[in-house]
């Protein structure tokens, strides 16, 4: 994530946290999706930069946000995969 919180994660370390949020009842009534977005494909790589927005109730809060998401990907001899994912959330 970047702006004054700038972090960096394994994919493990990204996951954990998440994965508690959405299994302990937390977050509810929470989606995501893109609002515009940019994909270029050269050879065996893409770069995709995309606009999202996000709405649900944390910790029984409602709240909507949005942002910015630039995903980076490789073609392996298995299909597409994810090679890097940073983003910037406009609050």
């Amino acid at each position: 994530m970047t702006g004054p919180d700038f972090t960096v994660h394994t994919v493990e370390e990204f996951i954990a946290p998440r994965l508690r949020l959405l299994s302990d009842g937390r977050l509810t009534e929470f989606s995501e999706w893109e609002t515009s977005e940019h994909t270029e494909i050269v050879g065996d790589i893409a770069s995709r930069l995309g606009t999202y927005r996000k709405p649900g109730v944390r910790d029984g809060e409602r709240f909507e946000g949005g942002g910015t998401k630039t995903m980076q990907f490789v073609r392996t001899p298995d299909g597409w995969g994810i090679a890097a994912v940073s983003w910037y959330d406009h609050l």
